[in-house]
């Protein structure tokens, strides 16, 4: 049997309630099965489970679809219950079927083997698993289903995340310094959607000062996703700026920075998560309308979660100061 595993939805529902799920399923199978991975663009180190990982990130149906909890959406149309929605979900499961049957042909697999496919938006059971959103149907809420409330840990099996190592030398080359050398990564989370808080942070004015003190790198991230969160800085002095649209990248940076600064502005983002599933820890400085909305159970995923010596260490921006 090969398991194809098809991920449509927001990054942080994929790397809290999905990449661990399929991590534990994978203890679970036959030693002939195989476990296939589509994701984004380079986040094969999350799924180190996986005999395959196909990246879906330029599919065109996915690539201009909105991330809205497990689901692809329409820009226009973010409710995931629509007629619409339901029909570009049928058409992007129909894609990524067509791409992975040509890259495991490529790949030189036996398509004539059975094949099964679980996609995120399904929400179905399978070996006694939740997939996707399962359990908001089951709850007969499914427009609100999601992490905060429905995280089920024996749902999940986690693993601390490792870099790929292997392009430390073209991080280097970008960076113009060693990662051996002490520096700050610091990273911002944006959306032109889900703006619960419109209260914005100084974020020039408080990496000045950091940057008096030690190398301070600002990372500008776009993953190239329809609406997806991003990370983009003004010029500042005295500072190293990186762009990437990469996890491999991100993570590397992750990894070796002597301390991870991340900033939140509308929400509490999901690139929060990346350090503390990583086994660093990370400072979150955000507005206190940010922590007010009530959303994030910092203490839970911090004790249950991020058992791997990282850990999100929440400031408001009086506090940092």
């Amino acid at each position: 049997m090969i398991y194809v595993f098809a991920f449509f939805g927001e990054f942080g529902y994929e790397l809290l309630n999905w990449q661990g799920t399929i991590r534990k399923f994978s203890s679970q199978i036959q030693p002939e099965d195989k476990i296939v991975c589509c994701s984004r663009a380079n986040f094969y180190p999350v799924y180190e489970m996986a005999n395959e990982y196909i990246d879906i990130s330029e599919v065109p149906l996915f690539k201009n679809s909105v991330a809205n909890c497990y689901y692809a959406v329409n820009p226009e149309d973010l409710d995931i219950l629509s007629e619409a929605n339901k029909e570009l979900d049928l058409e992007l499961k129909k894609d990524i079927k067509e791409l992975v049957f040509l890259e495991l042909k490529k790949k030189g697999y036996d398509l004539s083997a059975e094949i099964k496919f679980i996609f995120s938006s399904e929400g179905i059971k399978l070996n006694n698993l939740i997939w996707g959103a399962y359990k908001s149907f089951i709850a007969k809420n499914p427009k609100y289903a999601n992490i905060y409330n429905y995280l089920d840990l024996d749902n999940n099996t986690y693993k601390k995340i490792l870099p790929d190592f292997s392009i430390r030398e073209l991080v280097e080359k970008k960076l113009g310094f060693s990662l051996d050398e002490k520096f700050i990564l610091c990273q911002t989370g944006n959306r032109e959607i889900v703006i619960r808080s419109k209260d914005l942070i100084d974020k020039e004015f408080l990496i000045e000062k950091l940057s008096k003190e030690v190398k301070v790198v600002l990372l500008n991230f776009k993953t190239g996703r329809n609406l997806d969160s991003y990370s983009r800085f003004n010029q500042i002095k005295n500072t190293f700026e990186y762009d990437c649209s990469t996890f491999t990248e991100q993570a590397c940076l992750v990894h070796f920075a002597q301390e991870c600064i991340f900033f939140s502005e509308g929400d509490f983002r999901s690139h929060i998560y990346v350090p503390p599933i990583m086994g660093k820890n990370v400072t979150v400085i955000a507005p206190i309308t940010v922590y007010d909305i009530g959303t994030t159970p910092l203490d839970f995923w911090n004790k249950f979660v991020f058992k791997f010596g990282g850990q999100i260490i929440p400031k408001n921006v009086e506090d940092f100061l």
